[in-house]
């Protein structure tokens, strides 16, 4: 049982404290493009590549690479990132980042393209009417051609944008106001519509896109980065079989993976997955486990092919939580460190961030210190065989 006794409580490995900044958006506006449910903030993996990396250009890896942002921060901080995910999704996130165009080539992109051709009807309009005024499906209907046919790293960057601005709850966002980070059913949405007195008003998605970039690149990208994004390797596989990913070619890994059952990423994500015709496949079986023994044996495989691409003497950051199961508070980084015995991976220290509001919160809409999560629980592992 998870965190039976609390064998770990005691020990002169755990170390408690506010190791990064609780305050929020204090990493580079880049990480902020998009939003992405249960993905933990910059400063956690930027903390530990300070912490284990005493030279540039290493190699840093996120098995559950979610939105990006180790991936993101490792070339930030001078280093090549390998960003794995079994969520295509996830893969279009992290890559459309790996260039980072000027805003002048990217207004000029936007200007050029033509978003008012008239567009064909087709049956799952039906789906996206409650979000969207027609004059703004018929605009995004338009630019998801323009995505189609053109591989500019300019046109990838304003699909990412545009996914950014898709659904939310103001008018910079191209929908009514429904939910940012999660796709409810359209169904649901009618009836938010209805209760709310609402109707999808035209709102043009150019000049939302334009206002999103500006933001966004506010600040300058550090020199650097493209040296060091080139050779990124982007890898859509379950974090437990990797094999385009060399062995011992690792200098560090910064990962989370879910915890349990808490985030459906495929339902909470079905209006992303339209915009950038993601099918849905039977060969994709997301991570998510109601069963904590399930969970267990996926985290130790997880492990285990973890130290087959760490280099010897390198070190795994697992971030994992506390999460409240019935009755019972699970404390996962317990299981962690028993999961890893055997691996070639020892425990090496555990670092206990606290703050006021952490990963999860949200998911379980209660506050810190109530139940669900209420800290960062940042297993550190090191490769010794």
């Amino acid at each position: 049982m998870a965190g039976a006794g609390r064998l770990l409580k005691d020990s002169d490995k755990i170390v408690f404290g506010e190791f990064w900044t609780a305050k929020q958006r204090q990493g580079h506006p880049i990480h902020h493009t998009v939003s992405y449910r249960a993905s933990f903030k910059p400063e956690l993996p930027s903390f530990f590549m300070k912490e284990f990396l005493k030279k540039k250009n290493r190699v840093v890896y996120d098995p559950f690479g979610g939105r990006g942002t180790t991936a993101i921060q490792a070339n930030i901080e001078g280093h090549v990132a390998v960003h794995n995910d079994i969520h295509p999704l996830s893969i279009f996130l992290a890559s459309a980042r790996q260039y980072v165009p000027r805003l002048e080539d990217l207004e000029k992109k936007l200007n050029s393209l033509d978003l008012e051709a008239e567009v064909e009807e087709d049956p799952f309009d039906i789906n996206l009417l409650p979000f969207f005024h027609p004059r703004t499906l018929k605009e995004i209907k338009n630019l998801k051609k323009y995505m189609a046919e053109d591989p500019s790293v300019e046109m990838k960057f304003i699909s990412l944008i545009a996914l950014s601005r898709l659904h939310g709850h103001s008018t910079g966002f191209f929908s009514v106001y429904t939910f940012p980070q999660v796709s409810i059913p359209p169904e649901s949405q009618a009836k938010n519509n209805i209760k709310r007195g609402q109707t999808p008003e035209y709102r043009p998605i150019k000049p939302r896109i334009y206002q999103k970039m500006r933001r966004d690149l506010a600040l300058p990208i550090p020199p650097f980065y493209h040296e060091f994004s080139k050779n990124n390797l982007y890898s859509l596989n379950s974090a437990n079989s990797v094999p385009n990913v060399d062995s011992e070619s690792v200098d560090l890994i910064v990962t989370s993976p879910p915890f349990l059952d808490k985030v459906d990423y495929e339902g909470d994500n079905w209006l992303r997955h339209w915009f950038l015709d993601i099918q849905k496949s039977k060969d994709r079986k997301l991570s998510i486990f109601s069963n904590l023994n399930d969970w267990n044996e996926f985290i130790r495989s997880t492990l285990k092919e973890s130290a087959r691409v760490l280099k010897k003497g390198a070190y795994m950051v697992m971030e994992v939580g506390e999460v409240k199961k019935g009755n019972s508070i699970l404390y996962l980084d317990e299981d962690v460190v028993r999961m890893a015995e055997g691996t070639g991976l020892v425990w090496n220290k555990t670092y206990v961030h606290t703050q006021s509001f952490t990963k999860l919160s949200n998911c379980w809409q209660v506050s810190n210190n109530e139940k669900g999560t209420n800290s960062n629980r940042c297993v550190v592992l090191r490769k010794v065989l």
